[in-house]
């Protein structure tokens, strides 16, 4: 009610039709453009101390402003999802890594220059992190990793974010060396990009 925004629970609702019909166009040889779905975590950076120091209120205030934020970059056809606390999740289909890398920066960007008004009339400067992973995460073997796993996958690239700085985004994607065998072994993130079965975008 807050932001206005889809729920966790909403997005398990509907987001097993979704990925149906993308495997249906793995499974199709007639299909030219292969569908992709892009799973993008946004996390503001330091929110705790915005609560702690104005109060709840005024953290909500800077929770409707990002929902805001997002609602104006977001197409229609993408759906923005209040995941938890001052996490969202953002579900945008067909954009490949490098329109992820673009969209990823526009919202960065858009985050980090917009005046966040409180209630009481001060003017805060924030900054958000950025995580995300595209579904199928290796599209020789569509079926490798299910969705959960890609979204896990675009959670530990926000840490990975928040880690390097905050104010950034970090992506991860298969590689040339991603073999599906061998991913199936390989379950933690810091794993695969050791054996070089996932790179990072950054």
């Amino acid at each position: 009610p807050l932001t206005g925004l889809r729920n966790r629970r909403y997005l398990q609702q509907t987001i097993d039709k979704e990925i149906a019909n993308i495997l249906r166009d793995y499974s199709s040889p007639q299909k030219e453009k292969l569908s992709e779905l892009l799973f993008l975590m946004i996390d503001l950076d330091f929110f705790k101390k915005v609560n702690d120091t104005y109060g709840h209120l005024a953290g909500d205030q800077v929770l409707i402003q990002l929902a805001e934020i997002l609602n104006d970059l977001c197409r229609e056809s993408d759906t923005i999802v209040r995941w938890g606390g001052e996490e969202f999740l953002i579900t945008a289909h067909s954009l490949g890594s490098e329109g992820s890398s673009v969209f990823a920066e526009r919202i960065r960007s858009a985050v980090a220059a917009h005046p966040f008004l409180l209630p009481e009339g001060q003017i805060l400067n924030l900054s958000c992190s950025i995580g995300f992973a595209v579904f199928p995460f290796l599209t020789q073997a569509p079926r490798l990793l299910n969705w959960e796993q890609v979204v896990n996958l675009a959670d530990e690239a926000l840490y990975m974010a928040k880690n390097s700085g905050r104010n950034t985004w970090i992506g991860i994607s298969s590689s040339s060396k991603t073999i599906s065998a061998e991913m199936k072994l390989h379950h933690d993130l810091q794993s695969l990009l050791n054996h070089g079965y996932a790179r990072i975008l950054k």
